[in-house]
């Protein structure tokens, strides 16, 4: 019998288990999908790894520091420009200004936009330090970024709602000031100090984590059905036509499913309604960038040479995805990657389906937005997520000890839904966080 069963094998609960081995405590990681990673998943691309959910691994994180640890080669990611695609035009500056005095936009609106950016630089570097959020940064925990959108124009607000959803999910009334800061504010500063991503892929990092498991058990293929805390204190968990019984159960899967698995207290189920998680689609393209000039050129000096190789984020509103992303910027390779999150679209299924031709509609979308590249694309591939990411909210957060606190001492709970932060980042530390209560009940 194993000491500990762990519901779900993605970032929270292989990091749990890592850390429990370490600690020379064994354990059953039960995985309903074929594959252990959950969102870190990551897919060949004309050779190349193309992250299909989560992509950055932030800098001074938990994540950060397992990653270092487990040998996964960090590159850093060091954008140089900004983009707005609007008005059926793209483009894309390294100066805000220029970008904005050449967007197909009325100029009340440029005057608006430029001083929103302007306000947001300000907030940004007076609540960070090296790219990461200061201990000031906490006093915008319980204030929405919603608040910072009053009295906008419709066609500002819609650039910079496409901007905060394609950043982190979340609808500026669904995200806290102070994660606005790091998921959008930290695109329109350039900064060059908080993001890194994963040379072979963000998946490499629950492999290695998994690889390192000698005394524990993955099972993937199998879906839990019901977990019930027996007389004796102890936790049956059934699915798949099997039962294992262990003291302690981790619940590592999207907060939305764990209502359904376990009969929990008013208190916690209180708790776990504040998380939202919705879904979202990602895009993957590969292409040819070699002597690919981007067509539109603001009048700063230099902007005329800038290629699609030199794109980092472009906001995309009207698109089904919010932004397109290129994880390494200007690396000179001849080849480029962009990444199109669709958190605007939400959970597609059909995307996940060979030949429901969603792929094909969304590289045309692209193409929109970069016609440059149209008969260069080397590769795609798509995936749709039903429960992508637990939106920081201000609700969330004020629940945080809640939805963190275990049932009975012995039922946890970890997740990017229970983390301080989100995303995988805040899963790996949850794991760690989880294991860590566990551990200490062995004396």
């Amino acid at each position: 019998m194993p000491e500990v069963i762990i519901v779900g094998g993605g970032p929270a609960g292989l990091a749990a288990a890592y850390h429990l081995e370490r600690a020379g405590i064994a354990s059953l990681v039960l995985e309903e999908s074929e594959r252990h990673g959950g969102r870190a998943l990551t897919r060949r691309v004309h050779s190349e790894p193309v992250n299909l959910g989560a992509m950055f691994v932030y800098r001074d994180t938990p994540a950060e520091r397992l990653a270092k640890e487990l040998g996964v080669e960090l590159r850093p990611f060091e954008p140089e420009t900004l983009g707005i695609h609007t008005g059926d035009r793209t483009v894309v500056s390294r100066d805000n200004g220029a970008l904005i005095d050449a967007l197909p936009l009325p100029a009340e609106s440029k005057a608006s936009l430029a001083g929103f950016f302007e306000r947001a630089a300000e907030t940004y570097y007076e609540h960070t330090e090296s790219g990461r959020l200061s201990a000031a940064a906490a006093a915008l925990n319980e204030v929405s970024a919603q608040e910072q959108l009053e009295g906008l124009s419709e066609d500002v607000r819609e650039i910079l709602v496409a901007a905060i959803r394609g950043g982190s999910v979340a609808r500026p009334a669904e995200l806290s000031a102070a994660y606005a800061l790091r998921y959008f504010a930290s695109y329109l500063v350039h900064e060059q100090h908080n993001r890194a991503v994963a040379a072979a892929g963000i998946e490499t990092i629950p492999d290695e984590l998994a690889r390192r498991l000698e005394h524990s058990t993955i099972r993937t293929g199998l879906s839990v059905e019901r977990v019930s805390l027996l007389d004796d204190g102890e936790w049956l968990v059934e699915g798949g036509g099997e039962r294992h019984r262990a003291r302690h159960v981790v619940l590592a899967v999207p907060a939305p499913r764990i209502p359904a698995l376990v009969e929990l207290p008013e208190w916690k189920l209180d708790a776990l309604a504040r998380i939202k998680t919705p879904g979202s689609t990602v895009l993957g393209v590969v292409a040819d960038v070699r002597n690919a000039v981007h067509p539109t050129v603001t009048g700063r000096a230099g902007d005329e040479r800038l290629g699609y190789d030199d794109w980092s984020f472009v906001i995309t509103p009207g698109r089904p995805f919010d932004a397109v992303i290129n994880p390494q910027p200007h690396r000179g390779s001849g080849t480029a990657q962009f990444v199109c999150y669709g958190n605007v679209s939400g959970y597609v299924p059909e995307a996940n389906r060979p030949g429901s031709g969603v792929l094909e509609a969304w590289v045309e979308e692209f193409l929109a937005v970069a016609p440059g590249l149209r008969g260069r694309i080397l590769g795609a591939e798509i995936k749709s997520w039903e429960h992508c990411f637990s939106l920081l909210t201000p609700e969330r957060h004020a629940a945080l000890s809640d939805i963190q606190r275990p049932v009975e001492g012995t039922l946890h709970f970890a997740g990017d839904y229970s983390s301080e932060t989100a995303g995988t980042h805040g899963a790996y530390a949850e794991g760690q966080r989880v294991a860590d209560a566990i551990i200490e009940t062995f004396g």
